[in-house]
């Protein structure tokens, strides 16, 4: 073949239309306003496309919508998939990655994680072993085959949720907002792994509040605003759509005595080895904390020892006045909000789900739901009150179990990742919203976070751990 009939064919092969999507709406059960409305749009093979927008406004609708993984509610349009050139027998055209890579993976170890969807299509088991292999040396992940996913870092288990899907061989593969539990050198990683992918001929569709990491890699930029599609532009957005500003930061309102004091706290697992290594730490009433540090650095396994779901191997914990408290004795007192929001959703409807623990406490009707009514209004998600949580986005089930954790006004707040699947006006909101806590209903804050703050000034101490040990950070 001469080179100008190969460059014809790459032509041809790179502008083959992959998905095609015609006048698309959805309406979630119990919603007011539609999620989708009347988007239309293509996608060619090779490209890189990035749906992008503030929280909220219809990029995982869209993604789940693809993978026609949506039930339910009122939907009208097409969402066409082809196969594409070159597919491969025993393949999805489409695979996708969820916001919280946690939730897809359900097997023991990473090889029988990366096997179970070639299994589910029925791959002869010597090709099933071939892909296993190839999926995880793309993501370097290789070297971790008999391992538990359960122990792995943020960053790991995203990367052992991609090779699960490229197993499958899609040509086109969906990433909902894979940055936002990642750290900076998370975020390189991914970006060098997507950008291999992408070299190798994989379409790839990214919903992204945030697509900067992925400039060099993104074709088209899908601009999306309260479901509706406005505009597609071939560069990034301007500067000012990213611009974070500052918060509000209530002044410091500290009481006397401490919320939290923690001595010797060692904690190790069998798979990472030492996980804390003798962690003190002394928490005063009313003090704004924020505790720093990388992906697997141990920072949700502190916060569990802290709030009794993880008794350390060594140490002791005091929290609002109880020794080592077991987790029946915190509700009211303590409120946890997890990295990964929908281990604590269980409602049917978010109003349901913020009454819980107030309901539980005894409260009658008319005690507990102006309760409720105030921790929606604090988290801006009034207007959910009869949505059911798991059909939320990411970042709207983190604002969810937020306010489930405010309405019983407790005396400590430990939040895990609280900024997750947010935009930055949002995680201003708030921050600015904790940093009232302590002045409004006599709180106590910790926030655990492996970026930094959207506002470096709110925490009236920060701290880093690093090696299983804690250290002050200049603020």
């Amino acid at each position: 073949m001469c080179l100008n009939q190969r460059l014809i064919k790459d032509f041809l092969r790179l502008n083959e239309l992959l998905l095609d999507i015609d006048r698309l709406s959805y309406r979630y059960p119990g919603a007011a306003h539609p999620a989708l409305s009347n988007v239309s749009f293509s996608v060619t093979e090779g490209e890189c496309i990035c749906l992008t927008g503030h929280s909220g406004c219809g990029k995982s609708t869209l993604l789940l919508a693809i993978m026609g993984l949506l039930r339910g509610g009122r939907s009208s349009g097409t969402v066409k998939i082809a196969q594409g050139t070159g597919a491969a027998p025993w393949s999805s055209p489409a695979g996708m990655v969820f916001q919280n890579a946690e939730s897809q993976l359900i097997c023991t170890s990473v090889a029988e994680e990366v096997a179970f969807g070639p299994e589910n299509l029925c791959v002869p088991a010597g090709e099933i072993g071939r892909r296993v292999m190839e999926a995880l040396k793309a993501v370097g992940m290789a070297e971790h085959l008999a391992r538990s996913p359960e122990r792995f870092s943020a960053g790991q288990k995203q990367r052992v949720a991609i090779a699960s899907v490229l197993a499958m061989q899609p040509k086109l593969l969906l990433l909902d907002e894979p940055t936002s539990q990642l750290d900076a050198g998370g975020k390189a990683e991914l970006v060098q792994i997507l950008g291999e992918l992408k070299r190798q001929g994989y379409t790839l569709i990214l919903a992204e509040h945030d697509p900067r990491p992925f400039a060099d890699l993104i074709d088209r930029y899908l601009m999306l605003e309260l479901g509706c599609l406005l505009r597609v532009e071939r560069s990034a957005p301007g500067i000012e759509f990213f611009h974070s500003g500052d918060a509000e930061v209530a002044p410091c309102c500290r009481a006397e005595g401490n919320c939290i004091e923690a001595a010797g706290i060692e904690l190790a697992y069998p798979e990472t080895g030492t996980v804390l290594n003798g962690v003190n730490l002394t928490v005063g009433r009313g003090e704004r904390l924020h505790l720093f540090g990388r992906n697997g650095a141990g920072k949700s396994s502190l916060l569990r020892c802290l709030s009794g779901l993880e008794c350390p191997d060594r140490g002791e914990v005091v929290l609002c006045g109880m020794k080592n408290p077991q987790p029946e004795e915190l509700p009211g007192k303590v409120g946890v909000l997890f990295q990964n929001p929908a281990r604590q959703l269980f409602g049917e409807t978010v109003q349901e789900e913020v009454a819980f623990t107030l309901q539980r406490q005894g409260l009658e009707r008319s005690e507990w739901e102006p309760r409720v009514a105030e921790a929606l209004e604090i988290c801006r998600i009034s207007h959910l009150v009869e949505r059911a949580p798991l059909t939320l986005s990411f970042g709207e089930q983190h604002r969810v179990a937020l306010a489930a954790v405010l309405a019983p006004r407790p005396e400590l707040l430990l939040l895990d990742e609280p900024f997750a699947g947010l935009d930055f006006p949002q995680r201003l909101a708030l921050l600015g919203i904790l940093g009232e806590l302590p002045r409004s209903l006599g709180a106590t804050v910790v926030i655990v976070s492996h970026d930094e703050l959207p506002d470096s000034r709110w925490a009236d101490r920060s701290l880093i751990l690093s090696g299983g040990v804690l250290g002050e950070r200049s603020c």
